[in-house]
C-alpha cells in the first residue's frame, strides 16, 4: 500500500517520515507534500491508498482536499491531523468519509496504530467489492453454469457426482429444494419453430414463468436448463405437503403443452417423468431420454412413462428382405422403397415405431444392401458420394425423417431403365467424352449427369457395369495418364501439370500419382 503525507509544517512532515515503522506497517511508498496543492499533484499522478493529513493548512485546508479527491472519484483513505479539538472540524470529518480524527501533537505509535486499522478497511473494502464483483459475474452466468451443468448430467444419467453438484448449485442460487425434495423431470424438445427461433434466455424465462403460474396454487417453482435450441431440461419442485394430484399434473402439463406451443408458435414435444424425491432423479432422467428417444417419428404432443404392466406390442408384417434384395438386383428400387415405407407406416399406426424397431429395421436392411453391393460389385461410396451423406446413413435409424432419406437413396440407386447393351454403351462412352474434355477440372459424378442426361445415381451404376470400374477410378486413371504424358513429353513445372489435371493441390497432386504409378512426379521427370 501507499501513504501521502501533508502538512504545511516541515518538521511535523519529516517527523512522520522518519519515525514511523513504515515497513512494519507493510507500507511500499511513502509520498510527502507539504500544501494541497502540492498533493494533488501527487494524487493525479500515482494511486494513494492512505492520505495522512493536517486540516489547517493556508491557502486550501485539508477538508476540502478530501472533498476534492471524492470528487475526482478517487478511493483514497484520510486519517486527519489537528492541533485544535473543534467539533465542527470532527463533525465535518466524518461526514466527508474521514476514516480517523489524531489531535496533535500525536505520538508516533497512535498513527501506526490508525494506519493499521485503516488498512484493515481498505483489505474489508476491497474484499467486498471483489466479492460483490464476483457474486454478480456468477449471477449474469447463472444460466451458462445452468445449462453446462445440466449438459453433463444429460450425457450421464448414471453419474450420481453430476446431480449432487446440480443440487448444490441450485441451493446456492438461493433455490429451496435438497435431496429429499419431490421433483418431477420434463424434457422439452422443440420440433419446428413456425416462425423466427426465440431466443434461449427468452423461451426458458417464459417457460418458467407460465408453469409456475399454472402450479401457483401448490407453491411449485421450476429450474430449467437449455441443452441446445431445440431441447431443455425442466425440474418441477416443491415440499411434500404441496403436490398436484397425479391427474391435476397431468391436466397441467397438457395445458401448459397447449398454451406453449401457441404463444412460441412451434410444434414440440414434452416427455415426462414421475414425481420422484431429487436423490432419486438419475433415475428419471433415463426415462425421459428414453421417450425422446422412441420418438422417431418427431410427432408434437406430451409423452410419459407407461405405468403398470408391460406393454404387449401387436404381430406386424415383417419384410420379405430376400424379396428386396432380388428387387434391389433387378433395378426394382422403387418398388423396395414403396414397401419399406408401408412396413414402417404399418408400425407407425400401430403405436410401435420406436427406437428399437427402426433400430431393427436398419440393420436388417443394411444387410440386404451389403449383399446387393458384393453382387453388383459396388461400394458404399457408390451409393453414397458424398461424406455428409455417409455420415448421415450411418445414424439414419435415429429418425423417421433420417430413415426416409436413407432408403431413398438407396432404392434410388438400385433404381433405372434397364437398357440393352447397345445403348448402355453409347450412353458410357457419352460418359467418357465428358471426362476427356473436362480433365483440367474437378469432375464431379453430379456434373456428368447434367451433361448426359441422366441420374447421377444410375450414371454410377450403369458406368461400373459396362466397364467393371468405378467412375470415381476411371476419372483418377485418365487424370494420371495425362499428368504422366505431361511429365514425359513437356517442359512444364510440376506444379503446371498439375494444373493441367484438375489438382489445385500439389501436395494431393504428388500423393495420387505415386500411388498410381509408385513414384512421384518429380522423380518421373527425372528418370
Amino acid at each position: 500500500m501507499t501513504v501521502l503525507v501533508i502538512d504545511d509544517q516541515i518538521h511535523v512532515v519529516d517527523g512522520i517520515l522518519s519515525e514511523v515503522d513504515w515497513d512494519r506497517l507493510g507500507i511500499e511508498t511513502v509520498w510527502k507534500a507539504y500544501s494541497a496543492a502540492e498533493a494533488k499533484g501527487i494524487l493525479l499522478l500515482n494511486q494513494v491508498d492512505i492520505m495522512l493529513c493536517d486540516i489547517e493548512m493556508p491557502g486550501e485546508n485539508g477538508l476540502s482536499l478530501l472533498k476534492w479527491t471524492l470528487d475526482q472519484g478517487m478511493e483514497t483513505e484520510c486519517i486527519f491531523l489537528t492541533a485544535h479539538a473543534d467539533f465542527v472540524y470532527a463533525r465535518t470529518a466524518m461526514q466527508l468519509g474521514s476514516f480517523d480524527y489524531i489531535l496533535q501533537p500525536a505520538r508516533y505509535e497512535d498513527i501506526e496504530n490508525a494506519i493499521l486499522r485503516v488498512k484493515q478497511r481498505i483489505k474489508e473494502k476491497r474484499d467486498q467489492k471483489k466479492y460483490y464483483s464476483y457474486g454478480k459475474t456468477l449471477f449474469e452466468e447463472r444460466d451458462r453454469i445452468t445449462d453446462q451443468l445440466i449438459g453433463e448430467w444429460y450425457q450421464e444419467p448414471e453419474n450420481g457426482g453430476c446431480c449432487r453438484k446440480l443440487l448444490e448449485d441450485m441451493q446456492k442460487m438461493g433455490k429451496p429444494v435438497c435431496n429429499t425434495s419431490p421433483a418431477r423431470l420434463l424434457l422439452c424438445q422443440v420440433l419446428k419453430w413456425n416462425n423466427a427461433a426465440w431466443d434461449r434466455e427468452l423461451f426458458r424465462n417464459s417457460c418458467a414463468n407460465i408453469l409456475e403460474e399454472l402450479l401457483q396454487e401448490w407453491e411449485q417453482k421450476a429450474h430449467i436448463g437449455s441443452l441446445n435450441q431445440e431441447e431443455y431440461i425442466f425440474i418441477l419442485y416443491g415440499t411434500v405437503q404441496k403436490q398436484p394430484e397425479s391427474t391435476k399434473m397431468w391436466e397441467i402439463l397438457r395445458k401448459f403443452f397447449s398454451a406453449a406451443g401457441q404463444f412460441f408458435s412451434c410444434d414440440m414435444a414434452l416427455y415426462v417423468g414421475n414425481m420422484v424425491m431429487f436423490e432419486d432423479m438419475p433415475c428419471e432422467l433415463a426415462v425421459i431420454r428414453q421417450l425422446k428417444e422412441d420418438n422417431v417419428a418427431r410427432r408434437s404432443g406430451v409423452y410419459r412413462a407407461e405405468n403398470g404392466e408391460d406393454r404387449v406390442e401387436p404381430q406386424i408384417r415383417q419384410p420379405d428382405f430376400r424379396t428386396w434384395e432380388k428387387l434391389l438386383l433387378q433395378g426394382m428400387g422403387k418398388q423396395v422403397y414403396e414397401d419399406a415405407m408401408r412396413y414402417l407406416q404399418e408400425l407407425s399406426d400401430a403405436d410401435c415405431l420406436n427406437a428399437g424397431n427402426l433400430q431393427k429395421f436398419y440393420s436388417d436392411f443394411y444387410r440386404v444392401i451389403c449383399l446387393a453391393e458384393e453382387r453388383t460389385d459396388t461400394a458404399w461410396e457408390d451409393i453414397f458420394p458424398e461424406e455428409e451423406q455417409r455420415q448421415t446413413a450411418l445414424h439414419a435409424y435415429e429418425t423417421l425423417q433420417d430413415m426416409q432419406l436413407f432408403l431413398k437413396t438407396v432404392t434410388s440407386y438400385f433404381s433405372g431403365e434397364e437398357v440393352d447393351a447397345g445403348r448402355a454403351v453409347g450412353q458410357v462412352d457419352a460418359i467418357k467424352e465428358y471426362i476427356y474434355h473436362h480433365l483440367d477440372s474437378d469432375i464431379r459424378r453430379e456434373d456428368i449427369a447434367v451433361a448426359v442426361f441422366m441420374n447421377p445415381n444410375y450414371v454410377s451404376r450403369l458406368f461400373k457395369k459396362v466397364e467393371g470400374i468405378s467412375l470415381k477410378e476411371f476419372i483418377v486413371q485418365e487424370k494420371m495418364k495425362m499428368a504422366r504424358a505431361l511429365l514425359l513429353n513437356s517442359q512444364l513445372p510440376v506444379s503446371i501439370v498439375a494444373l493441367k489435371v484438375g489438382y489445385s493441390n500439389f501436395s494431393h497432386f504428388s500423393q495420387v500419382y505415386r500411388k498410381f504409378f509408385g513414384v512421384s512426379p518429380t522423380d518421373e521427370r527425372k528418370r
